[in-house]
């Protein structure tokens, strides 16, 4: 439905907190509802960690060293406070942009979604991934295809998801808005004009999808949308236009025709075949298959929306949020616990909100973490919107770290990834059994080396320099997190390495003093 732009949000953050209220119009895009079936493949590490009692998450394939990176970005370029500022709803995950322009996602990694790996799945994380090599992004978008895109301040556009990784999209250097749908990507430009072309349904056949082409006639644009089957466009003047997006090579966009009944539209978001429409008055409108518009809700002055062809979501110029249709809970009317709301998305089976805080909430249903937390209810479902965890990074030695597999904030503690991080620093990890069952764990960094037992809340250190060994408690024990062993970050200080965890930057640095 909308794209979503977050420059001014930024800049305007950076001033004072009470002036979130006033950030620029958000956009998003949205999808079709398209049915997924696989077969999940049990990892060789999943297997080991099974007789662990505090697993929280399923996977199919171990971590991958090949999948990790470390990215030159110094640590001092991170803000001292950071929030969310956009956010998408997806066919069960999330993507959201951070107020430094990093982009997020959480929930089923299948085909590529989160941006990390289009062959390494497994079924769920609550904990934000970072999507990999983009930066500086103001404006991002999804669909219920698994399609995904964003816009960076340079204007070049990104696309990610169905089979394929970040990658930039040629030729094109001057993007404002994007509206990527189940079957197009639809562009605004700088000067007003717009492109579109054909998704492709997975990366092997890239080359076989309609290129880049110039839909004619149109001007002074200001934003785009795409549903279905159409593209959408709405003028400076208030006016909407439609044009056909043809879903195969050799065909050409149809020339675009004004709709009739919609005059003085301020914002459109796209409801899967459908539209919908604000006008300046803060009424919102509905277009249907017939191209017949009719009011939605009239009572509420609205100054957000968005919808699939299940239900719509509306957001009031007071901040309350309404759902109508078949809910993401089966409730229809006012969202509760939910105040100070900018924006909302609707996924196909979760809701969104983000707050003027710069916070996400989510509720619906969570049978992949999709929401942002673990389910809170039976049957995988958030009935009372929780609150998304913002995205952690990881400093080594003053670069960014990046891994298919994020850092975990629990109550007590961070966990991290360790068998990427050991790679990483160049330490060993080794999984030790005892009788074909899994019995301890060691890390060995320089002359250390660490031992951790399953379940254990400590763990024991050995020093070639010492004929002894310490025992040194920890928050809690080493865990697995969406098929990673996971250890808490102090364990690295054990390795004699300077590890500190910042929450409100969200960033957890570690360095080796003696490289340095």
């Amino acid at each position: 439905m909308q794209s979503v732009n977050s420059s001014d949000h930024i800049a305007k953050e950076k001033r004072s907190t009470s002036r979130l209220n006033n950030r620029s119009k958000s956009k998003k895009t949205r999808r079709f509802t398209i049915a997924i079936a696989t077969t999940l493949v049990a990892s060789s590490l999943l297997l080991d960690l099974a007789a662990l009692p505090t697993t929280l998450a399923a996977t199919n394939m171990s971590p991958s060293i090949s999948n990790t990176s470390v990215q030159p970005t110094s640590s001092s370029s991170v803000e001292k406070k950071l929030y969310y500022t956009a956010v998408q709803g997806a066919n069960y995950y999330t993507v959201a942009l951070r107020s430094d322009g990093s982009v997020w996602a959480w929930g089923r990694n299948l085909w590529g979604e989160l941006g990390v790996s289009n062959n390494v799945r497994y079924r769920h994380t609550f904990s934000p991934i970072r999507i990999p090599k983009l930066s500086k992004v103001t404006v991002i978008s999804s669909s219920g295809g698994g399609n995904n895109a964003a816009i960076q301040a340079d204007g070049t556009i990104w696309e990610w998801g169905n089979g394929n990784m970040p990658r930039q999209v040629p030729d094109i250097t001057s993007a404002k808005n994007v509206s990527i749908g189940a079957f197009s990507t639809i562009v605004l430009l700088q000067d007003g004009t717009v492109l579109s072309w054909q998704n492709p349904p997975q990366a092997a056949i890239l080359e076989q999808t309609r290129k880049q082409q110039t839909i004619s006639g149109l001007k002074d644009i200001i934003q785009v949308e795409s549903a279905g089957l159409q593209g959408y466009a709405l003028k400076k003047d208030g006016s909407v236009w439609t044009w056909n997006e043809p879903n195969e090579p050799g065909k050409t966009p149809s020339k675009p025709t004004k709709l009739k009944g919609l005059n003085n539209i301020s914002l459109i978001t796209g409801a899967d075949a459908s539209l919908l429409a604000l006008d300046k008055k803060g009424k919102a409108w509905q277009l249907d298959l017939e191209g017949k518009v009719t009011p939605l809700h009239h009572e509420l002055k609205v100054k957000k929306m968005d919808g699939n062809s299940s239900y719509t979501l509306l957001l009031t110029t007071s901040g309350e949020v309404y759902s109508y249709g078949r809910t993401v809970t089966g409730k229809e009317g006012k969202v509760n616990h939910l105040s100070g709301i900018t924006d909302v998305s609707a996924g196909y089976h979760h809701s969104l909100a983000l707050s003027s805080e710069g916070t996400v909430w989510g509720w619906g249903s969570d049978k992949y973490q999709e929401a942002g937390a673990p389910a809170t209810s039976s049957g995988g479902m958030v009935y009372k919107p929780v609150q998304a965890k913002l995205g952690i990074d990881i400093y080594l030695n003053g670069e960014l770290f990046q891994s298919m597999y994020p850092a975990v904030e629990t109550s007590k503690t961070i966990q991290l990834p360790i068998k990427a991080i050991a790679a990483a620093i160049g330490a060993e990890f080794e999984v030790h059994k005892m009788e074909d069952s899994l019995g301890y764990y060691t890390l060995k960094y320089n002359n250390r080396t660490i031992t951790i037992t399953p379940n254990e809340a400590h763990y024991r250190i050995t020093s070639i320099d010492s004929s002894g060994e310490q025992l040194i408690e920890l928050s809690e024990p080493i865990n697995n997190y969406s098929g990673a062993t996971t250890l808490p970050f102090e364990v690295l200080r054990g390795l004699g390495l300077n590890v500190s965890w910042d929450s409100e930057k969200s960033l957890l640095t570690i360095d080796d003093l003696e490289k340095k």
